[in-house]
């Protein structure tokens, strides 16, 4: 186990970087679905429960497009050869 987590305590590269940037926005878009459909099934209004449901289909659909670019940088479909400088 210890040579599979050696070299980890470096600074990431740029491929690296584009990778967790897209891992994280994914993970964040998942969470904002959770809490919107829990807005919505505790919602008053029934135009208001709709709006957040059609919000929640928008973002999920955001959510799989930016899971399968994480998949095509891990897999090197998508390469980025310098860091963003964010």
């Amino acid at each position: 186990m210890e040579e599979l987590i050696q070299g980890l305590d470096g600074p990431r590269t740029a491929q690296q970087e584009l990778f967790y940037d897209l891992e994280d926005a994914a993970a964040v878009i998942g969470w904002s679905v959770v809490e919107l459909t829990a807005l919505a099934a505790g919602s008053n209004t029934p135009s208001a429960a709709v709006a957040l449901m059609k919000i929640c289909a928008l973002l999920a659909n955001q959510q799989e497009k930016l899971a399968v670019y994480a998949r095509e940088v891990k897999g090197l479909r998508i390469n980025r050869s310098e860091p963003s400088g964010n």
